[in-house]
């Protein structure tokens, strides 16, 4: 999935940049307070994973979760990528994470300090002169409830 990631397997990764494919994603659009997050996020990738099964298509990647506002009110794109055709899936957008070039940060800690994650990729943005090109999304490679501490990795787009 990634071409180029720096640091280990279930370690922080300082930023780094990569390579990213475009591929299509079944969403749910959420909107609510932090408190509600969490919730919000369980009912949107139930509703899209049944979605994908349902039509026959297969899963092409972690889920994730693409925040377009951030404070008291959080709005994101939730959802998975997918590979295949979900026509007709009610209350499911067809959505694309875009390809190209992007810088990453891996977090290994709890959701709750995933903050650091972004702080580390926003400074490493500033200090290399670059600008993302979309809004940053979070790709959860262990859930909630897997064994062991979450991780999770963040992106930047980039042109």
């Amino acid at each position: 999935m990634i071409d180029v990631v720096q640091g280990r397997p279930g370690t922080d990764a300082d930023a780094s940049l990569c390579e990213l494919p475009p591929r299509q994603a079944a969403t749910v659009r959420i909107a609510g307070s932090g408190q509600e997050l969490p919730a919000l996020m369980d009912r949107a990738f139930s509703v899209t994973s049944r979605a994908i099964t349902a039509a026959g298509a297969r899963f092409n990647g972690h889920p994730f979760a693409r925040y377009t506002a951030f404070g008291e009110h959080i709005e994101a794109i939730v959802g998975f990528p997918f590979v295949g055709d979900l026509s007709g899936s009610e209350g499911v957008d067809i959505t694309e994470l875009p390809g190209g070039r992007a810088v990453m940060v891996r977090h290994v800690g709890p959701y709750e300090e995933l903050g650091r994650a972004w702080e580390r990729g926003t400074t490493y943005l500033a200090e290399h002169g670059l600008t993302a090109t979309g809004p940053a999304w979070e790709c959860y490679l262990t859930g909630p409830d897997d064994p062991g501490v979450p991780i999770t990795e963040v992106f930047w787009p980039l042109d």
